[in-house]
């Protein structure tokens, strides 16, 4: 379960030389939404960072039938949407950490995350088993619990279970990219901590962002505010 209450540490104290951040991030965009400050402050603070992409978020009709201007998907344009996104996924954290980030991507099934943790499948628990075990990260940033997208529930679920399951000490904050309706509707964004963006933090993460041009050419307007001065992240308290 999140963390209700403030943290007794703060995020902005373990991101310091020495430390090694684990991210994961279900599809090419949650990088730099999520934890493009972040990513940036770690780094400058002389930190390791690694980034999982659980899926190449393939499955993402509406932009394609955008962008490409055709109606009917199969498997080789999805294939080539998901290789273009992991693409941008690269672009994006050469921009934000200038070679300094290590990324794998698993090619899972978009939008299907889920479904593999409903029937109890591996997903991507042995690619994170095996970075926790073999890198042993002070801290693994996840996505939120509450979030609506279902990819980012499962990864939230398998990255727990992989802490729980190498028996790893370290602290675990979670991002929220799909607030629940309950935020939207009363215009809040509940979290525990908080990173305060510089200006150049911020027009980087904004350029970060912007490199995912699939997903800009539908949603620019509200990627955009995810360049805010404050970037969230609640505590989650392993069990």
């Amino acid at each position: 379960m999140e963390a209700p209450s403030a943290p007794s540490v703060r995020l902005n104290e373990v991101l310091r030389a020495g430390a090694r951040i684990a991210i994961l991030a279900p599809h090419p965009d949650d990088e730099s939404l999520g934890t493009g400050g972040l990513i940036q402050r770690a780094l400058a603070a002389g930190a390791e960072v690694r980034v999982i992409f659980v899926t190449d978020g393939d499955n993402n009709p509406w932009p394609q039938r955008f962008v490409e201007r055709r109606w009917f998907i199969e498997a080789p344009e999805r294939a080539r949407w998901g290789a273009r996104r992991r693409a941008e996924g690269q672009h994006a954290l050469q921009l934000l950490g200038a070679g300094q980030v290590q990324a794998e991507s698993l090619g899972l099934p978009d939008a299907g995350i889920l479904a593999l943790w409903e029937e109890d499948l591996p997903g991507p628990r042995p690619a994170f088993e095996k970075l926790l075990r073999e890198w042993k990260p002070t801290l693994v940033i996840v996505p939120s619990e509450i979030d609506r997208h279902p990819d980012h529930q499962a990864t939230h679920l398998y990255g727990l279970d992989a802490v729980r399951a190498t028996g790893l000490h370290c602290l675990v904050y979670s991002y929220l990219i799909h607030r629940p309706w309950s935020q939207k509707v009363m215009r809040r964004h509940l979290a525990s901590d908080q990173l305060e963006l510089s200006d150049a933090e911020r027009s980087l993460k904004l350029d970060a962002i912007r490199c995912h041009h699939t997903q800009m050419a539908l949603s620019g307007e509200r990627f955009s505010k995810f360049a805010s001065r404050e970037e969230r992240y609640t505590l989650v308290q392993i069990s």
